[in-house]
């Protein structure tokens, strides 16, 4: 009876210890971010900041991977169809994460089918901007101007069911505006549109416009963070410029494919939290260029691409982008 009950309490034991054996260390070989854009830039800037640090943390090379066309849906792609092993991730924007959602947009999977959600480190606030000479200061005069003036304006953004797309046309729906959509093939272009009088106002992403702002070359009208910008605290938001609740910005998000472990994705979340409250990485890469620290994981982060996927879908149909 003694050695029957020890023998049980081995194979208990060893029953136990069989999971924590099988798991395999992560990582022990280089990983691949991928991101929908070319080098250069805001997001790229921020992964390529982010990779040596983490790859310290891990003790592993974290090699960013350009790979850029069909506004975004390449890369999505690619990572959605790699092996889920923790090795393959996106980096992508929220937009770009959600380019099913755009009919025009070809070959772009399901990111709630064929991704898994990691983190979303870091949210930023667009910003709505015109030249130093436009008549309207606030958001509230250049609804007015442009309500009392149909047609006369044009509004740029930077690109067909872009951001900057879908919420200056949000905001002139409801308040009653026709003005005509110009769209560019990206912030660069938009902006020097914008400069050369060839649009009057436009929403932008605030690091984009924010050297001209400061240099007086263009005026800030409104911001679309809910919170106020941190690189421009005396502008105010959209919403308390009279658009209670309107938001318009986005977030860069890290993504897996679908059916990757678990416990990969929660550790990398972690690390991931863990590398943007540094001070030294939060204060030179993330605050200081007025992107703000989100941090959102695990359901809290599904919970808002869902939300900002619904929101999306509702003003690409009432645009009747694509077949909607």
């Amino acid at each position: 009876m003694h050695i029957t009950a020890r023998i049980l309490a081995l194979l208990v034991a060893a029953l136990l210890a069989a999971p924590l054996a099988a798991q395999t260390p992560y990582p022990t070989r280089p990983v691949r971010l991928v991101l929908p854009i070319t080098p250069g830039g805001l997001q790229d800037n921020l992964a390529r900041a982010l990779a040596p640090e983490l790859g310290r943390r891990w003790g592993q090379a974290i090699v960013v991977d350009n790979r850029a066309g069909a506004n975004g849906a390449i890369a999505t792609q690619f990572v959605a169809h790699a092996p889920a092993d923790g090795y393959t991730l996106l980096m992508t924007s929220s937009m770009q994460a959600s380019n099913d959602l755009n009919p025009d947009i070809k070959g772009a999977p399901d990111p709630t089918q064929e991704l898994a959600p990691i983190i979303a480190p870091v949210a930023t606030g667009n910003i709505l901007v015109t030249l130093p000479q436009f008549p309207a200061n606030t958001l509230r005069e250049l609804l007015d101007l442009a309500r009392a003036n149909p047609g006369k304006f044009n509004y740029g953004s930077f690109g067909v069911a872009s951001s900057s797309h879908l919420d200056m046309q949000a905001l002139a729906d409801m308040h009653g505006i026709k003005a005509t959509h110009i769209p560019y093939k990206g912030g660069a272009d938009l902006l020097q549109a914008l400069l050369g009088g060839q649009i009057e106002f436009t929403i932008s992403g605030l690091q984009s416009a924010l050297p001209f702002v400061k240099q007086g070359r263009l005026k800030a009208i409104a911001y679309g963070g809910l919170q106020r910008s941190t690189v421009l605290p005396d502008l105010p938001t959209m919403s308390e410029s009279g658009v209670k609740g309107f938001e318009s910005g986005g977030w860069f998000g890290w993504f897996a494919p679908a059916a990757t472990p678990r416990p990969v994705i929660e550790r990398i979340a972690a690390d991931v939290a863990a590398l943007i409250t540094t001070p030294e990485i939060r204060d030179k890469y993330i605050t200081g260029l007025g992107f703000d620290v989100l941090n959102l994981t695990g359901p809290a982060f599904a919970e808002k691409f869902k939300a900002d996927r619904e929101l999306y879908a509702a003003r690409m149909k009432k645009l009747r982008i694509g077949s909607f």
